[in-house]
């Protein structure tokens, strides 16, 4: 009986309505419907600017996360950097209260609009209905029911075309997720062919005319790259900074597809796999670490379950750690990341590096990928580190990039990366016969090391 009521009401005020005068109808039609339109844009420009409103939020992330960093603390303090920290906040957060200020502005139009709109559509039903009085057309009581009709009928459309415009602002708000669910992803997963790790299956990848290029780059990083990694092999990547050694190492692990060419496993194009299944071949240790807030056990395994801890003290021993966390109270139990826990047990940079180190053999996959995991070693500890990791990654395949070319030496490949290709490849006897830049270059640091062993023979560097 409601909903015939409902039914009936819209059709009463309309009867009534076209009774008095159609155009008192059409005004109010066309007030609501622009209403509704121009409401409808102006509600959508946050959805239209958050891009930019993403800017805002991001750079505030950032600075946020800058500040809080432990491990910036030692920069902040030494240099002084808490006013220009607190005044690149106080920036980001203007520029976000302004954009905001702008934004509820429009939304500030559109209520205005809606106003202005009333005001006229009520103010000329006012008019024509007094007039109408006035002239001896209607009396007093059909006057109320002619403007009740204006006001329902008003209600009855405004209600139905608010509705319309929340589904909008929903359909906004909906598109923002669906945009983030259904973004391109260039990797198959759940879609992609399986892709068992055999112990008992020897690896080879191929980079078959391979080239990358970053998005909005006007140059390739790499061009026209032609590398095998044979089973077993281990491979040096050298080169100046920013001549794509870190790059290269991305699309061998999977983490990029190139804009041209293939990258093959055994002969097979890697698209076709669970990308999942191809990231498990692989043990690396990166520039950045990731140091979780857990466990020494934890950080080592990649898990707080299940944990193999016969295996991970053998794999810490082998990197040269142990004797560092027997030191600390809870041994393998001790936590790090002092960003979580106060109490948390603190690790230098070249210990991290090896915790990271023992994390890859942890895994203990086909692939070992080093990209300068020894930066924080001075070049005896690394290169002790190297020819460890040398016997440890036996009949695997191992990529290593370094800065210090004599760390490299041990490895039965080197390439050298310049003017994003493969310019010099060998061993480093067959390299350093060549005369090219990777022995010119090898000349200059092995000058530099001899230099700093006689200053410190000599007594040059000692100060006491």
């Amino acid at each position: 009986m409601t909903g015939v009521q409902t039914c009936a009401l819209p059709i009463f005020y309309t009867f009534l309505l076209v009774s008095v005068n159609p155009l008192l109808l059409i005004i109010i039609l066309a007030t609501t419907i622009i209403g509704y339109f121009v409401n409808n844009y102006l509600s959508g420009y946050g959805y239209r600017h958050r891009e930019e409103e993403a800017e805002h939020t991001k750079k505030m992330d950032y600075i946020d996360y800058q500040a809080s960093d432990y491990s910036a603390a030692k920069d902040i303090r030494i240099f002084g950097l808490r006013p220009w920290l607190n005044e690149l906040a106080k920036k980001a957060m203007d520029a976000y209260v302004a954009f905001h200020k702008k934004a509820e502005g429009v939304y500030l139009w559109s209520r205005i609009l809606d106003i202005a709109l009333a005001f006229l559509r009520n103010g000329i039903a006012y008019a024509y209905l007094i007039s109408m009085v006035l002239a001896g057309e209607i009396g007093a009581a059909e006057f109320l029911l002619f403007f009740s009709a204006v006001d329902g009928f008003t209600a009855w459309v405004s209600g139905v075309l608010g509705n319309m415009n929340t589904l909008h602002k929903q359909s906004l708000d909906i598109s923002i997720v669906r945009e983030c669910l259904e973004y391109p992803e260039p990797f198959k997963f759940e879609d992609g062919e399986s892709l068992a790790y055999n112990e008992n299956t020897a690896y080879e990848i191929r980079l078959v005319n391979v080239s990358y290029r970053y998005p909005c780059a006007d140059k390739d990083t790499l061009s026209g790259i032609n590398l095998t990694l044979h089973p077993g092999e281990k491979l040096a990547v050298v080169g100046l900074n920013g001549a794509g050694k870190t790059t290269l190492v991305k699309i061998l692990c999977g983490f990029l597809d190139p804009t041209e060419g293939q990258v093959l496993l055994n002969g097979e194009d890697i698209r076709k796999y669970n990308r999942r299944h191809y990231y498990k071949l692989f043990s690396a240790v990166f520039q950045s670490f990731s140091l979780i807030a857990a466990t020494v056990a934890a950080n080592v395994a990649q898990s707080e379950d299940n944990i193999d801890m016969e295996k991970v003290k053998n794999c810490i021993e082998k990197a040269g750690l142990s004797e560092k966390v027997l030191s600390l109270s809870e041994g393998y139990n001790a936590l790090l990341n002092r960003e979580i826990y106060e109490d948390a047990a603190m690790l230098s940079g070249g210990e991290t590096q090896r915790l990271m180190l023992a994390r890859a053999l942890y895994k203990d996959a086909p692939f070992i990928i080093l990209d300068e995991p020894t930066a924080a070693l001075d070049p005896i500890a690394e290169s002790d580190m190297y020819q460890k990791y040398n016997s440890m990654t036996a009949n695997k395949s191992s990529v290593y990039i370094s800065h210090r070319l004599a760390s490299t030496r041990f490895c039965d490949r080197i390439i050298f990366i310049d003017n994003a290709k493969i310019s010099e490849e060998g061993t480093h006897d067959s390299l350093m016969e060549t005369g090219g830049k990777y022995a010119e270059l090898y000349a200059v640091q092995s000058k530099y090391y001899k230099e700093e062993k006689t200053g410190e023979e000599g007594g040059i560097r000692n100060e006491e």
